[in-house]
């Protein structure tokens, strides 16, 4: 237990972005005690029923604005998110802000901010991911809106977090000067997904037993190598492939594909557990990851997995049974992988008692906050 002096502001001003909406209530759920304040910024409105043991009163919710020149203006002057950590930290005697969720907005205020008030900031991504830009201003949307930001707090913020070693080592060589933790990365099962009792609507003429991709359809997630070594390899359409998650279709398709579902949609979590329970075998064929929790999901149903052999995969999956890795980007290596995961009888949910309890994430988070 934290020194009930001691408060904290837990802030989240990227709630909405892929990934960090659970990744953030797990976090604040789990280390909140009297005293604390949450503030978040979302693009749809407050929901309070997220943080169940919270007062409404102990939480600040912030509308990201909806027109194109206000979010230009709110990029590069926040000024009523900075307005609201000064009231909250001279209200509440906050002694820390841990920052969850990248706070990209706060790239240009961050030197001020930690001046006054120690900021924990969470490293997710050290180095910008491979996106499949649509265009030219995509792209120089991408480099200006989130990697350059990305870049300045990773090297402006000197007391961090990441839940990956190697991009713990990779920061403490480039930046020798900053204190930076390693805590394991929280589940990213919630209730909802755990008692999640609504099919998926799409799958309802699927048979059970497919090969399962989930997550947002971006590049670095090597969708397209799944879904190409699906086509190119006879062997493995004995099974459905289903393809859930958001964002556009960035590859080309075949035209007489077969045995392919695309849900190419926000997934709600109370359908989690169909997508999942449904399945045979899971699927990250990734080109790239610094850190992430989709394990965390496969895991806890027991299912088994197929992995790229990326270092941060290997550090979180390798030595439990259940677990495929092939060499990241090698279409045959994968089929091979697939094949051999659909054969395995074992359950990874072993590996999600390991790594995903809350027990593990509250020590290792009171530690890096009280030192």
């Amino acid at each position: 237990m934290r020194d009930s002096s001691r408060h904290i502001l837990f802030l989240a001003t990227e709630y909405d972005a892929p990934g960090m909406r659970p990744y953030a209530r797990t976090i604040i759920n789990t280390m909140w005690q009297e005293g604390d304040h949450v503030l978040i910024v979302s693009r749809y409105g407050a929901d309070n029923a997220a943080f169940p043991a919270i007062p409404a009163e102990c939480i600040t919710w912030i509308d990201y604005p909806t027109t194109v020149i206000k979010k230009a203006v709110f990029r590069f002057h926040p000024s009523q998110v900075t307005r609201a950590i000064d009231d909250i930290a001279y209200q509440n005697g906050i002694s820390l802000i841990y920052s969850l969720t990248e706070e990209l907005i706060l790239a240009h205020h961050i030197n001020k901010l930690q001046k006054r008030i120690p900021v924990l900031y969470t490293v997710h991504d050290a180095s910008f991911h491979d996106y499949k830009s649509s265009s030219p201003i995509r792209w120089l949307k991408d480099r200006y809106i989130i990697a350059r930001p990305q870049r300045q707090m990773l090297k402006r913020t000197t007391l961090q977090v990441t839940n990956s070693s190697q991009q713990q080592q990779f920061i403490l060589d480039r930046y020798p000067y900053h204190r930076i933790h390693y805590a394991p990365f929280p589940t990213l099962v919630n209730d909802a997904i755990a008692t999640g009792d609504k099919p998926v609507e799409e799958l309802k003429a699927v048979d059970e037993g497919y090969i399962l991709f989930f997550g947002t359809l971006h590049l670095y997630k090597g969708v397209h190598l799944l879904y190409d070594t699906y086509m190119s390899h006879p062997d493995l359409q004995s099974r459905p492939l289903v393809i859930a998650g958001s964002q556009p279709i960035y590859f080309r398709r075949i035209p007489d594909e077969q045995g392919v579902t695309f849900i190419n949609r926000y997934v709600d979590d109370s359908e989690v557990k169909d997508l999942f329970s449904r399945a045979a075998v899971v699927v990250y064929p990734y080109l790239s990851a610094t850190q992430s929790g989709v394990t965390s999901i496969a895991s806890y149903f027991g299912k088994p997995m197929v992995v790229s052999d990326l270092p941060f995969f290997k550090e979180t999956c390798e030595g439990f049974e259940g677990v495929e890795f092939f060499k990241s980007g090698d279409s045959h290596d994968l089929a091979d992988a697939i094949n051999r995961a659909m054969q395995s009888t074992a359950s990874t949910r072993p590996l999600y008692d390991q790594h995903y309890s809350a027990e593990a994430l509250r020590t290792a988070l009171a530690e890096i906050i009280s030192s």
